[in-house]
């Protein structure tokens, strides 16, 4: 056999797929970490006006409500939080994560060309973080910011630049229901027409975003910084066993596997099935529990691999040959790291390596490089407490600390899909 026929034969078998080209040219053509504002040049920092409840509009007069929006055309705003839930007032809002029958209150994000002045985000107040909760970006960086209260109330958030240029807009905000914009001309909005693959991810607090803006949690911000469109269902207090409290559900339970294969579901802005590229899954440390959640397991490790392999199983039937990642736990405590979570840790690689053929994949947070956030969490020195929130809540990342865990793991991530994925 000729050297190039083997040569041919080679390439073929190292061939990547369609969906891992996708993923490829994501992060080549979208991937970015916001840069700040001082970045963003004097012409293309905008002003933000919060307006009153239900107040008229400043560019075509019309009152802010359900009803009133010049521009809701989906196809010239993409949706870059996942897939939509449409509200009762016909409003728009990320899937988020399942608890008490509510998702309403996730990261919502789109993005569109713009070639005017000025426009209007009409939203429904509700649902909103507290505090900084709105923000615009100019061609990834940071334009503007505001704080919207959280009253249910209909608002035209007004965004104006000094001058009239052509600039590619992100919007996103902290929860809300989402109708559009108001123009003075559709004809100023176009689609950006970049191709954002959707990766969906199940987790707990940590890629939830407590102790940051869920914006630049480091679930949200982890994706977002690969040019992926983030389907976000974590949700604090769960993991693979632990259902939380307050209605929420444990990993295993229907929706959350839905959460992560998005099986079954229809996105409600363009009426079509979800074309998922990849899974994630950030193991938990609300998984150390008492036998009475092992489900009849004979250790905790067992009960953790089982409920693995639901995920996996579940995973592998929805989206065949898809890339699933799994991240194993994390710590931000002010002790050593419990013997617990190596179990619960060791339980989900066994799964993971179980399932190669499946195109499963882990990444460990605690070693064998250096752990994510290490130290005493109470000696101002060190980086535990420097990278918690420190005496208001040390089992969490504060905003720095989000910032480290979402770069690691977006470096992580980065070279599985460059160099791993068939």
């Amino acid at each position: 056999m000729s050297t190039d026929v083997i040569a041919r034969g080679m390439a073929a078998a190292q061939a990547r797929t369609p969906n891992t080209q996708a993923l490829i040219a994501a992060i080549r053509n979208n991937a970015f970490f916001p840069q700040p504002n001082y970045r963003c040049p004097a012409n293309d920092l905008a002003t933000i006006t919060v307006p009153s409840g239900g107040a008229v509009s400043t560019i075509n007069g019309v009152a802010a409500s359900s009803a009133n929006v010049s521009l809701g055309n989906s196809a010239k705003l993409t949706f870059l939080s996942g897939t939509a839930n449409k509200g009762v007032n016909a409003d728009y809002y990320a899937r988020g994560a399942w608890y008490s029958g509510n998702r309403s209150w996730a990261y919502v994000a789109y993005e569109f060309l713009h070639t005017g002045s000025q426009f209007e985000v009409t939203m429904a107040c509700h649902t909103l973080q507290a505090g900084t909760n709105f923000r615009v970006l100019v061609n990834d960086r940071i334009a503007g910011t505001a704080s919207i209260t959280t009253d249910g109330a209909w608002r035209q958030i007004k965004v104006a630049f000094p001058v009239s240029a052509s600039r590619r807009v992100r919007v996103e905000v902290c929860g809300a229901g989402h109708k559009g914009l108001n123009v003075a001309s559709t004809g100023e909005v176009t689609a950006s027409n970049r191709n954002y693959p959707l990766v969906t991810l199940v987790g707990d607090s940590f890629p939830e975003g407590t102790g940051a803006t869920h914006w630049d949690g480091q679930g949200v911000a982890t994706l977002r910084a690969l040019g992926m469109n983030p389907a976000n269902a974590s949700v604090g207090g769960t993991g693979i066993l632990n259902p939380g409290t307050g209605g929420r559900v444990n990993w295993q339970d229907a929706n959350r596997l839905a959460d992560l294969a998005l099986n079954g579901w229809t996105d409600q802005i363009t009426s079509a099935n979800p074309n998922v590229s990849m899974g994630v899954v950030m193991m938990s440390i609300n998984d150390n529990v008492s036998s009475a959640m092992w489900g009849g397991a004979a250790s905790l490790q067992e009960a953790v691999n089982k409920g693995m392999w639901t995920l996996i199983d579940h995973w592998a039937a929805q989206r065949p040959g898809k890339p699933l990642v799994v991240f194993g736990p994390t710590y931000a405590g002010s002790t050593a790291i419990p013997l617990e979570l190596y179990r619960i840790r060791d339980a989900g690689q066994e799964a993971c390596v179980g399932a190669a053929n499946a195109n499963v994949w882990f990444v460990d947070r605690f070693g064998p490089g250096p752990i994510l956030r290490s130290g005493t969490s109470t000696v101002t020195t060190d980086q535990a407490y420097n990278y918690t929130i420190g005496g208001g809540d040390p089992t969490h990342p504060n905003q720095a600390g989000h910032n480290l865990d979402a770069l690691w793991m977006t470096q992580q991530l980065r070279r599985l899909i460059l160099t791993e994925f068939a």
